[in-house]
């Protein structure tokens, strides 16, 4: 599955995500492209009111009431959603955890859930596109939800569901131990592997028994046992994001240090920095080198990333080897811990 959220990957009506090259069409039609076999499912993460940057802005000001900025927050993802499904993505995920001021309420959430979920299936049927939906309520937090008020909350929203003739998802997300803070995973999971993986298992016991699969966000960065134990105790599909793009980043620093290209380097690094994108990873305790290095991923789609990248190609001609040669490696390295770990081959 590629999964990709609003923030990175949005519609040319939208103004698009911080990939500038790809709006959600030209996403889906570079990997139809590049994929004839159809072995790749298109996914939309956080698809939802709130998670694109834009969402909360121009339109929020000092004279709007919290209906009328509730409106044009679905409003716009309705748009984003409505691309989806004519760019032809597999899934979508309804995530609907955020409101205008932090974390939505569970009952406001299931609201706008039911309103989203109801307005993709009748634009679905529309046009004749077959989507299987993934739902999440609630925000990540580094501990694992308790297993009895999970399944009481499951079970109102898949009544709800199917009061109104909607779909059943293919997937729920939980919280499972499991949290990104920097270049690492400060969730429980990370420390107490089996314990954490007992309730893992419940909470996966319960979204079997109303016919979901548990999915579980914010998997980067896990050891290898945390992460077998994610899969062993029953959860259906794990959500891996940030860790690959500091891989990519970290390589193209490998290259450029390699290269002697100092100069670049630098350039790269203030660029990283000065974007910012790391305040949303980034600890109290992280240097200004590791947040740069956050936010690596977030300036590829950038000119000036493009005239580095020009550079760091012509200096590796010498050598026969590019940038999209050293990252994809890197790349292959990242995916394929997950993929072995997938399928019980641990190391």
């Amino acid at each position: 599955m590629l999964v990709a959220s609003r923030g990175q990957i949005e519609c040319v009506e939208l103004g698009g995500g911080y990939v500038e090259q790809w709006s959600t069409s030209g996403f889906a039609g570079y990997v139809r492209e590049h994929d004839p076999k159809g072995l790749m499912l298109l996914c939309r993460d956080h698809g939802g009111p709130w998670q694109h940057p834009d969402d909360a802005a121009p339109g929020e000001l000092a004279s709007d009431t919290p209906d009328r900025a509730e409106a044009r927050a679905i409003g716009r993802c309705l748009i984003s959603l409505r691309a989806d499904i004519d760019s032809g993505f597999d899934l979508l995920h309804l995530d609907t955890s955020h409101d205008s001021a932090g974390e939505a309420e569970f009952d406001r959430a299931l609201q706008r859930l039911l309103v989203l979920y109801d307005a993709c299936k009748n634009y679905a049927e529309s046009t004749g596109q077959r989507v299987a939906y993934e739902i999440g309520l609630e925000r990540q937090v580094p501990d694992t939800d308790d297993p009895d008020r999970f399944a009481v909350r499951l079970d109102q929203i898949m009544q709800e569901i199917s009061a109104r003739g909607l779909p059943k998802p293919t997937f729920v997300v939980a919280q499972t131990g499991t949290m990104v803070v920097a270049a690492g995973n400060r969730g429980l999971m990370a420390r107490s592997p089996e314990d954490v993986g007992r309730t893992v298992g419940e909470i996966a016991r319960r979204c079997r028994d109303s016919g979901v699969a548990l999915k579980a966000h914010n998997v980067d960065y896990l050891p290898a046992r945390a992460v077998g134990e994610l899969f062993r105790r029953g959860t259906g599909a794990v959500n891996v994001a940030p860790e690959f793009g500091v891989c990519e980043t970290r390589a193209f620093l490998d290259l450029l240090t390699q290269s002697q290209l100092t100069a670049e380097r630098d350039r790269f690094l203030g660029l990283a920095y000065d974007s910012g994108r790391w305040r949303r990873w980034a600890a109290e305790d992280t240097g200004d080198f590791e947040r740069a290095v956050l936010a690596g991923h977030y300036v590829f789609g950038t000119d000036e990333f493009r005239e580095l990248k020009e550079r760091a190609d012509h200096a590796g001609r010498a050598r026969r080897t590019s940038v999209d040669t050293v990252l994809g490696e890197a790349l292959d390295r990242c995916l394929g811990r997950y993929a072995d770990l997938a399928w019980g081959a641990l190391p």
